[in-house]
C-alpha cells in the first residue's frame, strides 16, 4: 500500500521493516527528543523485543487495517521515519497515531506534518475516524508545535475518555507517566 503526500509518501510496512522501524525509533539521532537519560528517564529507551511487544504483526501486513497499522514515511524513495495508527484500545471512531523521524537533518522541513496529514485523511476516508490523539510529552515542545500545526489542540479531557475501559489500566498513564504527557485531539470532519 502507498499513500502519496504533498511532501512524501506513506508506504505500507512489512515484517522487512521491523528492525528498522526500531532503530529509526529508539537508536537515531532523534531518539534524544523522546526517550532515555538525561530528558526522559522517566520513559527509557527500550529493547527490541519490548518495542516489538507493541507493534503487533498486523501493523506491519496490513490484515487488520481496523486495529492498527504501520507506514514508513518516504522522501525519494528513501525511508526517513514511521508512522502508526493504533485503534484497537480507543473507541469506536478514534486512532491513536506516533511519529518519528530519524534524522535532525529531515526534521523542521514539513515531512512530519504532511506525514500527519495524509495519515489523517486516509483514517477518515477509508476507515471512517471521527478523531484521532497524538500523546506526545509536555516537554517536547518542538513535537506540540508541530502536531498544533497539524490541527491537533490540547483537550480538557482524559485518556479515559477515548480508551477502551480494559485498556485503561496498560495505556491511561502514557508512555511519559500519569502527568508527563499532553493528550492531543485531531477531530476530522464529515
Amino acid at each position: 500500500m502507498r499513500i502519496k503526500g504533498k511532501k512524501i509518501e506513506l508506504v505500507g510496512a512489512t515484517a522487512d521493516d521491523k528492525y528498522r522501524s526500531y532503530q529509526m525509533c529508539m537508536l537515531s539521532e532523534t531518539t534524544k527528543s523522546h526517550s532515555g537519560p538525561p530528558d526522559y528517564p522517566e520513559n527509557p529507551i527500550v529493547t527490541y523485543d519490548e518495542f516489538m511487544a507493541d507493534h503487533y504483526d498486523c501493523y506491519f501486513d496490513g490484515s487488520q487495517p481496523q486495529n492498527g497499522r504501520m507506514f514508513a514515511i518516504a522522501k525519494d524513495n528513501k525511508t526517513i521515519g514511521f508512522i502508526t495508527y493504533s485503534s484497537f484500545h480507543v473507541k469506536q471512531g478514534a486512532s491513536e497515531i506516533d511519529i518519528w523521524i530519524a534524522s535532525e537533518s529531515n526534521c523542521g522541513k514539513g515531512f512530519g506534518t504532511d506525514a500527519i496529514l495524509t495519515l489523517a485523511d486516509y483514517l477518515k476516508c477509508e476507515l471512517g475516524m471521527k478523531e484521532l490523539i497524538i500523546r506526545p510529552s509536555a516537554k517536547n515542545a518542538r513535537a506540540v508545535r508541530s502536531y498544533m500545526r497539524c490541527g491537533f489542540a490540547p483537550t480538557d479531557k482524559s485518556a479515559a475518555d477515548f480508551l477502551r475501559p480494559d485498556y485503561l489500566p496498560l495505556y491511561g498513564d502514557g508512555d511519559y507517566g500519569e502527568g508527563g504527557d499532553l493528550l492531543l485531539v485531531k477531530h476530522l470532519p464529515s
